[in-house]
């Protein structure tokens, strides 16, 4: 829901009058450029150790990415529980289009 309200000096008064269900609420303002003397400063830094941490994961999820793929004949057999869930969903799949739905 967008409502108008005005600020005067950290207090927001609505333009219309509005009754809440809770006496706090979060919000988030829209405030013009031109109306801000200052940004507000980043209130998180993160470590140099979880730093460290998330390029380690980060490295290694982008290893994972780019390893090549393993030939069809290195694969394991599929169980028939994956064979039987293959063919309900190519049954969904048909279903669905002579329906008229997206697939």
């Amino acid at each position: 829901m967008q409502v108008e309200a005005i600020d005067n000096r950290g207090q927001l008064s609505f333009a219309q009058p509005i009754t809440l269900k809770h006496d706090q609420l979060r919000v988030i303002v829209d405030l013009p450029d031109d109306e801000a003397l200052a940004a507000p400063a980043p209130t998180f830094k993160p470590s140099a150790e979880e730093v460290a941490q998330a390029q380690a994961t980060l490295d290694k999820f982008q290893s994972i990415m780019s390893a090549p793929l393993p030939s069809d004949d290195a694969l394991p057999p599929l169980s028939v529980d994956y064979q039987d869930r293959l063919v309900a969903m190519e049954l969904r799949e048909q279903l669905r289009a002579e329906q008229g739905r997206t697939v």
